[in-house]
């Protein structure tokens, strides 16, 4: 099992939110979609995230970051071209 990079599932620090960002080489959606597997894990839930678990954990991160909250739709679409691209 994977050492979990957060330790809260109710935020995410700036130094947090990087290692995630460099992990996915500064793609923020599949940073993400792995921050919000990692706060399922740390949850208890274990479950594959959700759309509303990837726009919480985007907003996470880009809060950390200093920067704009995400649009759920405009994320919804770009998950829906991930998930079809696979």
């Amino acid at each position: 099992m994977k050492r979990l990079a957060i330790a809260s599932t109710a935020t995410v620090s700036y130094d947090e939110a990087r290692a995630y960002l460099g992990a996915a080489r500064g793609d923020e959606l599949a940073a993400a979609i792995e921050l919000a597997r990692d706060r399922n894990t740390l949850d208890g839930a274990g479950a594959e995230p959700d759309d509303m678990d990837v726009h919480h954990a985007l907003y996470l991160i880009r809060r950390a970051q200093g920067l704009a909250a995400p649009s759920f739709d405009e994320m919804r679409v770009a998950l829906r071209r991930v998930n079809h691209a696979a």
